[in-house]
């Protein structure tokens, strides 16, 4: 990489040390200044991932809230998800009408949109399939 940086004429810099890259011990200490970033940014992700899993298995929903829900802080600062009413109204009817097998999915997502169901097309088929009903 040393190299490459050289051919176009392109020299690091560092700020705490001055890197002298004829000195072959500088390039490793230009290795770990380059990789310590990227490190950290993988341990940070790896923070994220466990964190929602922990919450998941906690009973937690970690995520924004799905139709028919809504998300709350409660008063100690805890972020939980509470039922909406007036949309869990719709979610509900929209289910019932799939359990009759009356109508296409399509015309009951628009019949549901225009009773002020909040959702796009796509979000309602992943609704629909969604284990949180």
């Amino acid at each position: 990489m040393i190299t490459m940086l050289q051919k176009f004429g392109v020299e690091p810099q560092a700020i705490e040390q001055p890197l002298d890259l004829t000195i072959l011990e500088n390039k490793m200490t230009l290795a770990i200044y380059l990789t310590a970033p990227e490190i950290e940014n993988d341990r940070r992700s790896l923070n994220v991932v466990y964190a929602i899993r922990r919450a998941k298995k906690e009973g937690r929903w970690p995520g924004k809230a799905p139709a028919g829900y809504k998300n709350i802080t409660e008063s100690n600062g805890k972020k939980t998800i509470v039922i909406d009413r007036q949309q869990a109204d719709r979610v509900r009817w929209a289910f019932e009408m799939i359990v009759l097998a009356k109508f296409t999915l399509g015309s009951i997502y628009l019949t549901a949109k225009n009773k002020g169901l909040k959702c796009k097309k796509n979000n309602f088929l992943h609704l629909i399939r969604n284990p949180m009903y």
